[in-house]
């Protein structure tokens, strides 16, 4: 191919494309002028569409602002309607409740009623509850729906209180006030009667125990007394081991189920519509941290009580605690009293049958059994407690107990405080009349109302005589004894927690601060006993230094032993089982004999000691006395005998044999100082030897004749004048002398068998011996002629006759001594 068919058909192809491209940007431009034309018209279209579109919104936006404002009035009238309905249930809660707490109060009427006709009758049961008389007005369930509707009530009255403004407020307020008070009247109401409906908290012991007898013996000595009080003490059911009576839960298991709905109803601040209270009540406070030692008696003895701390009406500001504390105490406190009643009857009957007097005509052991019947009734004081104790667990602790669930309200610790109250307030009037119990006995059998009533009048004397000195002084050791012994768990079973565990507000209160009445009063009961005590030891020591110097008993005539010797041995045997009581007096009372205090004071050693010293200066008192009656010339005679007599006795009887001495027995005192025996026995030896010289005048009479002095008569075997008359004058100066002196102490009685011999062996070695030898010699001899027998009245023989005869005095006087 050449270059120019190249060229042309290069050309041609070229003129070709150009055609082409020629076209397409022709038809590119009217697509896109068509293009343009189609936008103008959509966006005069859109325009269109925007105009009539803000057309329609300015005519749909008033429907919907209606029917939104439409949905808004709809759900107002709704929970207007709601709340209308609730008012009108709140409104409606008085008349929809009060008749379930009419019918409370109503049963309750019924129940009272009942109760009134069973006394009126004589036809209660005592310790149980008649279910008949429950359920005659009232069932379980009226109860249960009164405790709820006691719930609806306070939930009414807090709506109320949220809607002030309402002008039917006032009104609805009051009315619920009104029922629910009269609903908390009908609970407390039907708390006291389930409570004193239900009777004493104890029963009798069944018998047969395995220990020994189920009930103490009314004349049990000291030790066994100590020893089965110890046992108790020992074992861990203490209760099952003293006393005639035991616990037991009075209340039956349905009044117990309404009280517990009634408590968990009240509890806290349930009993009232107003807000909780955020400061103690001031009549709570008052209840607690009374010192011991301003508990003084008040209550005139006799009239059933000590102190009027348990007079006092209980306000703890729970009326429901109220209800129980003062229900409870009335039985308790009857329990208590009733069984002192009983002994108390007991022991004047068994009184008319004892013929055995003291010098004042007292029954000479009145004051050990009014003490053992007060131990008696100290030990049925805890029974009695543990009973009390046994129901507040039942009704009172199940609303103490906090639930697990977090939303529950924490209890208020006033109202466990007012519990602890409630509770002390119970047993503070057992304790209380358990106090005057034995302090009566302190002053009428124990005599210390009539030594301070001879102190006031400004007596010097106390005119206690030592018999009923001693006899209160033992009988107030064994009520010390006692108290001390069963103190302490007495103490135990009266007191009541106030902390909760789970809660420190109240640990930080001073442990006096926290202290009951019962607590106070179980402290009160042992400083009493030991102040007592030690007024009936000081009085036992100031009637032996009292003791009347003259008068057949107390300075007989024929200077026999004295009753206050013998009172003295009574005193010793009776007070010596009581060691630890004894020591329990020193460690806390400064005595006459012995000052000292806590461990520094001293034993019972050192009061006997006292005690033999203050007799010894009145039986010296008493010897003398002998000697200025000057009228009586056997004065000195029987000063000396009169402590020959009382010393001998002394040493007889309180010396103690070692074979009966019980070293093991540590609670019982023995006189084993040396002390003693050497300070008697000096005395006696002494006074003995001043009395053996009374007879060496007859020795002066006997006296030997020279034999160059004894000349005979002529023609004759009888003595010359001179040389009989020798003779003569000493047989006769010896009769006289001998007669004279045997009938001065012939007239002194000896009763020991034991010393009347000693002293008549005494009394021949001091010149029948040497009268015998001077008789033998001297009577074969005649010296009278007409007289022989009369200076020879006297043969040895008939004088050691009469001498064994010597001592027998006059029977008729001071035998009772």
């Amino acid at each position: 191919m050449t270059a120019d068919t190249s060229s042309v058909i290069l050309s041609q192809v070229l003129t070709g494309e150009a055609t082409d491209a020629r076209s397409r940007i022709e038809a590119l431009s009217n697509a896109l002028s068509k293009m343009k034309h189609t936008t103008s018209e959509a966006s005069r279209c859109c325009d269109a569409i925007a105009k009539r579109s803000t057309h329609l919104d300015s005519l749909t936006s008033p429907a919907s602002d209606a029917s939104a404002m439409l949905s808004q009035s709809a759900s107002n009238l709704a929970s207007t309607l709601a709340k209308l309905k609730d008012a009108r249930d709140k409104f409606e809660t008085v008349r929809d409740c009060e008749p379930a707490i009419d019918r409370l109060r109503d049963g309750i009427r019924t129940m009272e009623d009942h109760r009134k006709n069973e006394r009126k009758n004589n036809l209660r049961r005592q310790g149980a509850f008649r279910d008949k008389a429950n359920t005659d007005g009232l069932s379980e369930q009226d109860v249960y729906a009164g405790a709820d509707s006691m719930e609806i009530l306070r939930d009414a009255f807090g709506y109320f209180l949220d809607r002030k403004i309402w002008r039917s407020t006032p009104a609805a307020l009051q009315q619920l006030e009104r029922v629910h008070k009269q609903g908390v009247t009908s609970m407390c109401t039907l708390v006291t009667n389930h409570l004193m409906t239900a009777g004493q908290a104890i029963c009798l012991k069944r018998s047969g125990q395995k220990d020994g007898p189920l009930i103490p013996e009314k004349e049990e000595t000291a030790k066994l007394t100590r020893d089965r009080l110890t046992r108790a003490l020992q074992n861990r059911d203490l209760l099952k081991s003293i006393g005639e009576y035991e616990e037991q839960q009075p209340v039956e298991s349905r009044p117990i189920r309404e009280m517990r709905a009634i408590f968990e109803c009240l509890e806290g601040d349930g009993h009232q519509l107003a807000p909780p209270r955020k400061h103690e009540p001031s009549t709570l406070a008052s209840v607690f941290g009374v010192p011991a030692n301003r508990v003084i008696r008040t209550e005139k003895v006799g009239s059933g009580g000590y102190s009027n701390l348990v007079k006092k009406p209980l306000k703890t500001g729970f009326p429901q605690l109220d209800a129980y504390g003062e229900a409870r105490k009335e039985v308790a406190f009857k329990s208590v009293d009733g069984y002192y009643r009983r002994i108390k009857a007991e022991r004047k009957k068994r009184a008319g049958q004892r013929t055995n007097f003291d010098e004042e005509g007292n029954r000479d052991n009145d004051a050990d059994i009014a003490a053992r019947d007060a131990v008696r009734c100290l030990e049925h004081a805890m029974v009695v407690v543990a009973g009390e104790k046994m129901v507040y667990k039942a009704v009172i602790a199940p609303s103490l107990a906090q639930a697990k669930d977090e939303d529950t309200m924490r209890i208020s610790p006033f109202y466990r405080k007012a519990c602890v109250a409630a509770y002390s307030h119970v047993v503070a009037a057992i304790v209380d009349r358990t106090m005057d119990i034995i302090e009566t006995v302190f002053l009428k059998e124990g005599g210390i109302g009539q030594s301070s009533g001879a102190e006031k009048e400004g007596k010097t004397s106390s005119g206690l005589k030592v018999r009923t000195a001693a006899s209160a002084a033992a009988a107030g050791l064994r009520m010390l004894d006692g108290v001390r012994m069963l103190g302490p768990s007495l103490a135990k079973l009266c007191d009541m927690p106030l902390e909760d565990p789970k809660s420190p507000d109240l640990r930080k209160v001073s442990t006096a601060s926290k202290m009951s009445v019962a607590s106070t009063l179980c402290i009160a009961i042992h400083r009493t006993t030991v102040k007592n005590c030690a007024k009936t030891l000081e009085n036992l020591a100031k009637a032996i230094q009292e003791d009347p110097n003259d008068g057949p008993k107390h300075r007989p005539v024929d200077a026999r032993l004295a009753s206050v010797s013998s009172d003295m041995v009574r005193v010793i045997r009776i007070i010596s089982p009581f060691v630890s009581a004894y020591k329990s007096v020193t460690k806390r009372r400064a005595l006459p004999w012995d000052p000292n205090i806590g461990d520094e004071a001293g034993e019972m050693d050192s009061y006997v000691r006292y005690l033999i010293m203050r007799l010894l200066s009145s039986l010296q008192t008493k010897a003398q006395n002998y000697t200025k009656n000057h009228e009586d010339e056997s004065g000195e005679a029987k000063s000396n005998m009169f402590m020959i007599n009382n010393t001998y006795y002394l040493l007889k009887q309180l010396v103690p044999n070692q074979e009966e001495v019980d070293a093991t027995d540590v609670e019982t005192y023995t006189l084993d100082g040396d002390w003693f025996k050497e300070k008697l026995t000096a005395v006696f030896k002494s006074e003995k030897t001043k009395y053996l010289a009374q007879w060496e005048i007859m020795n002066a009479h006997l006296t030997s004749v020279e034999n160059s002095s004894l000349e005979y008569q002529k023609n004759k075997n009888i003595l010359s004048l001179e040389s009989g008359r020798l003779l003569k004058e000493r047989f006769k100066g010896f009769n006289d002398e001998f007669q004279n002196t045997y009938e001065k102490h012939n007239l002194l009685s000896v009763i020991d068998p034991n010393l009347c011999e000693q002293l008549q062996g005494e009394v021949k070695n001091v010149f029948l011996r040497r009268y015998e030898k001077f008789f033998e010699k001297y009577s074969k001899l005649r010296f009278s002629k007409k007289k022989q027998d009369e200076y020879l009245k006297y043969p040895p023989s008939k004088v050691e006759h009469m001498l064994n005869e010597i001592y027998g005095g006059n029977l008729t006087v001071g035998d009772d001594s």
